[in-house]
């Protein structure tokens, strides 16, 4: 059995009673924090919607554009599938009820794909090509369609797969389009096999097919355990616009309580993937999309307006605040720290997660094709790890640990923690300082509650209606 033709039989049988409480309430809180992204995104994005087709590939089209305008949505273990999954099941199913459904399949296709994609060219919001496979899932599911034309729905949105390039990604406005075209392709997808177009089955593991064209090392482990390892319950929520690896740094700044014309300078020791997109979103500049990948940026913003929401990140409001803001920015620097790499690692390696599942042998090809495209670890971090041996002792104990079960199947999601943690050390014209440590409030494994009053806090602030108790 292909993996299309393994996930469409899923999908096609999904019910709700099969789906547990825990994450259908999860479920219900992304519709909400994907409508206020996109309502919050909305007129960064009205140059897409001018073009979009009429019809539910174009609502598909217009929502994921708006949703991604802030980065103010929400991520999975691994990938940001609401941009496809919530927007092409409530375009295409017939009520709230098969549009959840829709929803949550859309969700748990494509973070499995984003799963055996991880050791590749791409990955988080950049994870394009999953976005084929979740907006496909989820049209397909809201459509009614049985499991052999989902399955072909699958092999058609995956036979051409998008790679995006990291120059229109950091900066200009075609981000938008990361998720839009793949989301609007996957649902042209499900149309064409609801009228009998038929795909290639095994497209997703044939020698020449995607796990090979778009990772490093397959993961063909990562895409099973349907039904038994919802990955919609890792959902993790953002209380303010942009990249989830600066979510932490600003909940630190704005807890801190100081004025902008105190600060001086601030220090931020933060974890390697934060300090990685630092290095990428350099060349934003001072632009909605590059506050939202850089947190000396992100920082400047929050400490100059006292918040951080989508109404500082108006090209109006950056360019009033635009001289104070660089001034402040030049003044943030970013540095990494491995005990925040190795707290990231441990919150995913304690719930099961794990690379043992890719044979030993593939690792130098995985370093080889890394250093190709500019993904390997810099000099001085190494220098660093080997002048610490105990960092060292406890990074092959996360990196050898083996779980019970190897692949999906051996994580446990409700304990699973996907966090970027940082410290900040804020030096003020006084004298003084100011040491905190960033929160992550709304992050996975946090409490319900907790991750509801983050999407609650969202939608006052893009004046959507409260959510239903």
């Amino acid at each position: 059995m292909t993996a299309c033709v393994e996930m469409a039989a899923w999908a096609a049988g999904l019910t709700a009673e099969t789906i547990p409480v825990r994450v259908r309430e999860r479920a219900r809180l992304q519709v909400a924090s994907m409508l206020a992204a996109g309502r919050a995104g909305a007129e960064a994005a009205a140059p897409v919607a001018d073009v979009a087709p009429p019809g539910p590939v174009g609502e598909v089209y217009a929502g994921a554009a708006a949703s991604m305008a802030h980065d103010w949505d929400d991520y999975l273990y691994m990938g940001h599938t609401g941009h496809s999954a919530v927007w092409a099941a409530r375009a295409f199913a017939s009520d709230e009820d098969r549009a959840l459904l829709a929803q949550v399949a859309g969700n748990e296709v494509g973070a499995r794909l984003g799963a055996a994609l991880l050791l590749g060219p791409h990955n988080g919001q950049f994870w394009s090509s999953i976005h084929c496979a979740s907006g496909a899932a989820a049209a397909g599911v809201g459509l009614g369609l049985d499991a052999d034309r989902l399955s072909h729905a699958l092999a058609i949105a995956l036979y051409q797969p998008p790679y995006g390039l990291w120059p229109g990604f950091m900066g200009p406005d075609s981000k938008l389009l990361t998720a839009a075209e793949p989301a609007a392709a996957g649902a042209r997808a499900a149309l064409l096999a609801a009228d009998g177009v038929r795909g290639a089955l095994d497209v997703i593991e044939d020698p020449r097919g995607l796990l090979a064209q778009l990772s490093f090392a397959a993961r063909p482990a990562m895409l099973g355990a349907l039904g038994d390892v919802w990955l919609t319950d890792t959902l993790a929520f953002k209380p303010y616009p942009g990249c989830a690896y600066l979510q932490a740094a600003v909940n630190g700044a704005l807890r801190a309580g100081v004025a902008a014309a105190d600060v001086e300078a601030v220090e931020v020791d933060a974890g390697l993937l934060t300090v990685e997109m630092e290095r990428l979103g350099a060349r934003g500049g001072l632009t909605p999309v590059g506050v939202g990948f850089s947190a000396a940026r992100s920082l400047a913003v929050a400490l100059t307006a006292g918040r951080l929401t989508h109404e500082e990140l108006a090209p109006a409001w950056l360019d009033a605040h635009r001289a104070e803001l660089e001034s402040l920015a030049a003044r943030v620097t970013v540095r990494h720290d491995w005990v925040a790499t190795l707290r990231m690692l441990r919150g995913a390696s304690d719930a099961g997660a794990s690379l043992r599942d890719v044979p030993w042998a593939a690792w130098p090809r995985v370093a080889r094709r890394a250093r190709e495209a500019g993904m390997s670890l810099r000099g001085a971090d190494l220098r660093s790890l080997l002048r610490r041996p105990r960092v060292r002792r406890e990074l092959r104990e996360i990196l050898t640990s083996r779980p019970d079960r190897l692949g999906i199947a051996g994580i446990d999601t409700g304990s699973l923690r996907m966090t970027f943690p940082c410290r900040l050390r804020i030096r003020l014209r006084s004298g003084g300082t100011v040491d905190v440590e960033g929160e992550e409030p709304g992050a996975s494994a946090r409490p319900l509650e907790e991750q509801r009053a983050v999407v609650e806090q969202r939608c006052e602030l893009v004046g959507l209606s409260p959510l239903p108790a």
